[in-house]
């Protein structure tokens, strides 16, 4: 009974399930043992930069047992015989096995297993396997991920639809809950005033902050490692990222005590949820636009300064300096105000997704930062063009960076003279 609701399952996924091109699972001898041909193979593929993007799945009866494979990078341990593991064994382009699987196991046309007797054929042999089979997509795979899109296209209209119709309610007072009326009461609170975006950018320095501690001031993500070196602290904290919400929760929890704006879907991704927490609704669209009526939603793209400046208009802030806003590669050396501003998990991690959204695995960290910098600079434009609408003024006080949207400013020249500021 087993074995059938077992193959049951497998199939289930083998069908449903779109192949990953950069997924290698790994098993020795029935899930027992890390050794042999696939070990060799692993740890090959671990030091070699061609597959610095890769997951890599351990298949073991006791998982608990291997723990100690958690500590590389990208590495993942499954249970046999779960439903992960049908789910791995049905999504993972690679099989590296010591042994043939059992009959149900059976790979689709365009997944590749490679069977490592290791006795007999050395890794060497098998590594090349990697570069030559070919990853000819078959029709039903095309018309799965055809599919999906389709209905994440259809997702999102339904999602614009719901917003729109709460955000016209909930800004004429109408189908309140705790967090929209929590965004109400900030509406316009700061009308006429000015305030200060934080980017996160080598140029930040504690003694141009220290400047800023009478002022209003945005932080965003994970600025608070900055904290060490200066008095000041943000008057609100914005944080847009999923990943920095799943990986870095509990520190973000901890660290900042500033009222933190974030949106939903980065809210549920929260462990740990700062006492003063306030969403709002946003779009995963590469189409961005400035929306203009926070109730309804905020598209976030690129970078979390859109949130705080979109948080700002809100507000009524009506003069806004950015500061740390340098444009630069973030995942260069020295991309940051701190060369631990991150972890390496999530570096990774952030790669990944953009080698993914773009469909492009071999990117280098260069291309990378070229298209973290245009998406980013396209946003800063649109925020622009939306602010000179509705008299709103943007300046931008970093030293330095790659920004000219905005007319620059030297922040002395604000701080010493609040009453006029004069464009560079």
């Amino acid at each position: 009974m087993s074995f059938v609701k077992n193959k049951f399952r497998y199939n289930f996924f083998r069908h449903t399930n779109a192949i990953s091109d950069n997924m290698i699972l790994f098993e020795v001898q029935n899930g027992t043992d890390y050794a042999d041909g696939p070990r060799e193979i692993y740890e090959r593929l671990m030091v070699d930069e061609k597959y610095r993007s890769y997951y890599f799945i351990w298949a073991f009866q006791t998982p608990e047992d291997f723990k100690f494979l958690l500590e590389n990078r990208h590495t993942i341990l499954v249970r046999k015989n779960t439903t992960k593991y049908m789910h791995y064994y049905a999504s993972c382009r690679y099989w590296v096995q010591s042994e043939t699987h059992t009959d149900y196991m059976r790979p689709k046309k365009n997944q590749i297993p490679i069977t490592s007797f290791a006795a007999h054929e050395p890794a060497e042999l098998m590594l090349e396997r990697f570069s030559t089979l070919p990853h000819k997509r078959p029709a039903t795979e095309k018309l799965l991920r055809y599919t999906k899109k389709n209905l994440n296209r259809f997702h999102l209209l339904c999602l614009i639809f719901r917003y729109n119709i709460l955000g016209f309610f909930r800004s004429r007072g109408i189908f309140h809950n705790n967090n929209s009326l929590r965004l109400e009461r900030l509406k316009d609170t700061h009308k006429g005033e000015r305030c200060f975006l934080i980017g996160n950018g080598p140029s930040l320095n504690g003694d141009d902050l220290n400047l800023l501690k009478e002022e209003y001031t945005f932080g965003t993500n994970m600025v608070y490692k900055i904290f060490d070196r200066t008095e000041w602290r943000p008057t609100f904290h914005c944080v847009s990222d999923t990943i920095y919400a799943s990986k870095l929760g509990m520190e973000l929890s901890q660290k900042v005590k500033a009222p933190l704006f974030t949106t939903e879907r980065t809210y549920r991704r929260m462990k740990k949820k700062p006492i003063d927490t306030t969403y709002v609704h946003t779009l995963q669209s590469e189409r961005y636009k400035v929306k203009g009526n926070i109730q309804s939603y905020c598209m976030v793209k690129a970078t979390v300064l859109s949130l705080a400046a979109e948080m700002a208009f809100h507000m009524g802030f009506t003069e806004i300096y950015l500061l740390g806003v340098d444009c630069t590669n973030p995942h260069d050396k020295g991309g940051h105000f701190t060369d631990n501003y991150t972890t390496k998990e999530v570096a990774e991690t952030d790669i990944n997704r953009i080698k993914t959204r773009m469909n492009a695995q071999t990117l280098t960290t260069a291309q990378i930062g070229e298209h973290i910098i245009d998406r980013s600079m396209e946003v800063y434009s649109l925020l622009d063009k939306y602010a000179a609408k509705h008299g709103i003024r943007i300046y931008n006080a970093t030293r330095g960076g790659n920004l000219e949207i905005f007319p620059r400013v030297r922040l002395e020249d604000i701080v010493n003279n609040s009453s006029e500021t004069e464009a560079i």
